[in-house]
């Protein structure tokens, strides 16, 4: 530690620090232009200038490079720092509108007031989206430019009469508008240091000098993945969120959860008029701190409030009509109760929500275990999370890992094991990202397709699709050093023919080598920080069975870390499920019970006639699982379908009957994330209508078939969860991104164990070309649900990937319409030539057209036939 003397206070503060970040943690007002909390000092703006006794060669100097050091006297208010201020913000200001910044009114002119003092302004903050919000205005209030004297007096002005560059505006998510830039390189820092990306860059020399996407071209045809870290460091207008650009200005923020995946990265929706108008990244969760993705950033936007449902509806004759939301739960209440009064209550059916809240899932467990009594409860992804569980139960007794998520940036070697971790869990795959490329960790990315972290992986194992979990075997062999360690490299090129030279020799070389080193010191836990690191990622919708796929892929990553962490292993394997909050409603008790049927059984006794009425929540298992057809018309053969939800997806168009809730960002309660942290969700939004609260419709349904389960309220029923649930506390208790939902550990833990792998069930088919699939990046599952044409609003993921070899081959061309067949069911879609996918192999995005490729494939379970390709316009 080191005494400073700063504005004539003394304090202590750690010995090497940046001076700047001192000074704001003091809670002193200073202009810092350039810098970015956390990297290194860019030093371009020069407006952090402070008085420091004894600095050389002059007492002046830029805090941004200063360093913390016993006995300094730091002075911020001065005059001469002041002016020394001004003068530099004045160049700054020399290429920016800046007749409000430089005004010494104190009464702000209005929007349509004409500016006294030259007449030929046209763009000021007045006029500015930014307005109010903008970092640069704050700074020059902060030194007073309004005293300053006016740079350009006397001169011929220029910034004013000289045609602007235009903004680029082609992109749904941001607005680039090179006008409103002082070339400070935030943005370009932050896509290049922190997010590793480096869409970003510095273009020309001199007072040519700008900022450029790409090569110079549109912000869409550069590698920008949307994220919005230049968003949040940019001080000016420069880059600005697209939706809601011009009532961004936030009343009031709330810290709040995204449940686009398992990550559960913390956020805060920034209100005006009771609705979200702005998103910006919350530091809650200590993992994802103050990054998160497009999703994350832009979900809450996908659907406008337009789209939602404001009004319950209930179907009379064909149609689904608006009715009074107490009508429409009094139907739904009587016809459930009357189908179990005529067929027993094992005749109704319950589908549950890996994106709702814990709350709600619990409501809703509740309701059907004590309300209907029936057995029949699953949602949608539930047999996969059940045959990972299993897996990891057989490997280290307890499916719930103590492994914490931020030891991976602090991890090496690391292996990820996904279909495209950068488009499933984003912000996974930075942390990542942060290990390779500040720790020199070695990775080794095992996935049958291209994707942005291979680039930083020194081997790219690429399986055959449904070979993943032997390829991730042998490794494991390897690592072992036991008896498969010596035709492990065969039994990898068996399983991995498209790989790259020499990369599955790196491969086996780092597993081998992570079973040798430590584990590493200390992180969170007791979890063994700067270790070796396995990240599985499963799919969830795979025809060669996502389930048995899941279970194998996790049985395999469960055995690499055995074999090379051996008693550490569960706090070095990380497993992100399919969607946000798959543990917590796992947790909750969403599943079958003795004798009850999942997803799939359902349909099966919903085709005997034994189940005749289904109650979901939130969820429209048309674009969730594959099987859609046969699910599509099992559905239609049910005396009565009630759906809780916000939309009015494909599934709710088939209902009796559908009470409204509120949209996920309205809601209140909790998620558990990945690594088991819960983390708060506090509503951003009120109803617009007749809308409610999910767990009190759940609640209000119950007590309608005369079983009261209280309120349905998230601290009511987050009491109740505590008292029942090991790990889960009271939500006046809750740390959100602190609280961890972990039973207590045993006094002596078992000593993890090996798992055979389950028989691949066949494997890859004997004639057409193997099928992938996954979640993708942009499209939006809420979107999709509802059939919106802007679901992909870049319309990237609107085609079936191809390899080049096998295109040419077929006589398809870039962008031609293909036929994607399967057991007689067919699926017309562009074609997008592409080699990160193995000849012999097709990617199409999972909620690609809807649904339309959950309608093309079988039911999990069924026997999968041959996907066959056909061009329908030959190049």
């Amino acid at each position: 530690m080191a005494s400073i003397t700063l504005n004539d206070s003394q304090i202590e503060v750690e010995d090497g620090r940046p001076l700047l970040e001192v000074i704001k943690e003091q809670g002193i007002a200073i202009t810092n232009l350039c810098y970015i909390d956390g990297l290194e000092p860019y030093a371009g703006c020069r407006t952090c200038l402070v008085e420091i006794e004894g600095g050389r060669p002059t007492s002046m100097q830029l805090s941004c490079t200063a360093v913390v050091s016993d006995g300094m006297v730091v002075r911020t208010e001065t005059a001469k720092v002041k002016e020394a201020r001004q003068s530099v913000m004045s160049l700054i200001l020399a290429n920016h509108p800046d007749r409000c910044l430089t005004c010494h009114r104190r009464v702000h002119c209005m929007p349509g007031e004409i500016c006294l003092r030259d007449d030929v302004v046209t763009h000021r903050c007045l006029t500015c989206s930014k307005n109010y919000r903008c970092e640069l205005q704050t700074a020059c209030e902060i030194i007073d430019m309004g005293e300053w004297e006016e740079p350009w007096v006397g001169e011929a002005r220029s910034y004013y009469e000289t045609p602007p560059p235009e903004p680029d505006r082609g992109n749904p998510y941001l607005e680039f508008d090179p006008q409103m830039c002082i070339i400070c390189t935030r943005c370009v820092r932050a896509c290049a240091d922190i997010r590793h990306t480096g869409a970003i860059s510095l273009a020309g020399k001199g007072f040519e000098t700008t900022i450029a996407f790409g090569t110079g071209g549109p912000v869409h045809e550069s590698d920008c993945d949307f994220c919005g870290a230049c968003i949040d460091v940019c001080p000016t207008a420069t880059l600005m969120e697209k939706p809601n650009k011009w009532v961004g200005l936030a009343e009031d923020w709330t810290n709040s959860a995204c449940n686009g995946c398992s990550v559960g990265c913390t956020i805060s929706y920034g209100v005006s008029g009771d609705r979200p108008v702005i998103v910006r990244p919350d530091r809650v969760n200590p993992f994802s701190r103050d990054q998160i993705c497009v999703r994350g950033r832009f979900g809450y936007a996908a659907v406008p409030d337009r789209d939602r449902l404001t009004r319950s509806l209930a179907r009379r004759g064909e149609r689904l009509l608006p009715v009074a939301a107490d009508e429409a739960l009094l139907e739904a209440a009587e016809s459930l109760a009357r189908i179990r009064g005529e067929h027993g209550a094992e005749a109704i059916a319950v589908l549950g929500s890996p994106h709702a809240t814990n709350e709600e899932a619990r409501a809703l467990v509740r309701l059907a275990r004590e309300a209907l009594g029936t057995p029949h409860v699953d949602f949608a992804h539930g047999a996969v999370h059940r045959a990972v569980a299993e897996a990891l139960s057989g490997a280290f007794s307890d499916e719930r890992l103590p492994s914490s998520l931020t030891d991976v940036e602090h991890a090496a070697p690391i292996v990820a094991v996904a279909g495209d971790l950068e488009e499933s869990h984003q912000v996974a795959a930075l942390r990542v990202k942060d290990a390779v490329v500040k720790r020199q960790a070695a990775l080794v990315v095992v996935s049958p397709r291209w994707g942005e972290l291979v680039p930083f992986a020194q081997a790219w194992v690429r399986p055959l699709p449904g070979r993943e979990a032997d390829a991730v075997d042998a490794l494991a062999d390897a690592a072992s050093g036991g008896p498969g360690a010596e035709d492990a490299l065969a039994r990898l090129a068996a399983a991995a023919p498209s790989s790259q030279g020499g990369h599955l020799e790196r491969a086996v070389e780092i597993a081998r080598d992570a079973a040798g080193d430590p584990a590493g010191d200390e992180g969170e836990e007791g979890s063994p920080r700067g270790g070796f690191s396995v990240l599985f990622a499963p799919t969830a919708v795979s025809v060669l069975g996502a389930p048995r796929q899941a279970g194998r892929g996790a049985a395999a990553c469960a055995n690499l870390a055995i074999a090379a962490r051996g008693e550490d292993a569960p706090a070095s394997l990380h497993y992100l499920p399919t969607e946000a909050n798959v543990l917590g409603i796992a947790d909750m008790g969403m599943a079958p019970a003795d004798g009850g049927h999942d997803l799939r059984g359902m349909v099966e006794a919903i085709e005997r006639g034994e189940i005749r009425a289904l109650l979901v929540h939130a969820e429209d298992p048309l674009l969730a699982v594959a099987g859609a057809a046969r699910l599509r018309a099992a559905l239609g053969r049910l005396e009565a379908l009630v759906v809780v939800d916000s939309l009015l997806t494909g599934t709710a168009e088939l209902a009796s009957a559908v009470l409204a809730s509120l949209p996920f960002h309205a809601a209140d309660g909790t998620l558990t994330t990945a690594d088991r942290r819960l983390v708060r969700q506090r509503p951003a939004a009120t109803a617009r209508g007749e809308e409610r609260p999910a767990g009190a419709l759940l609640a209000s349904l119950a007590e309608a078939l005369g079983t009261p389960i209280g309120s349905g309220l998230a601290a009511e029923t987050m009491a109740e969860i505590a008292a029942s649930v090991p790990g889960y506390v009271p939500l006046e208790r809750t740390r959100s991104g602190r609280t961890r939902a972990l039973p207590d550990p045993p006094e002596a833990p078992a000593a993890p164990r090996r798992v055979p792998l389950a028989d691949d069930g066949g494997g890859e088919p004997a004639e057409g070309v193997r099928l992938l699939t996954g979640r993708s990046l942009y499209t939006s599952r809420e979107a999709a649900s509802i059939g919106s044409p802007e679901a992909d609003p870049l319309h990237r993921e609107e085609a079936a990937h191809l390899n080049p070899r096998d295109a040419e081959a077929a006589g398809i061309g870039d962008g031609d319409p293909v036929a994607l067949s399967f057991d007689g069911r067919e699926l017309t879609i562009p074609a997008r030539l592409d080699d990160g996918v193995a000849p012999g192999t097709a990617y199409v995005p999972q909620y690609v057209a809807g649904g339309a490729l959950t309608e093309l494939l079988p039911l999990e379970g069924e026997p999968a036939g041959a996907l066959r390709l056909a061009a329908l316009a030959p190049a």
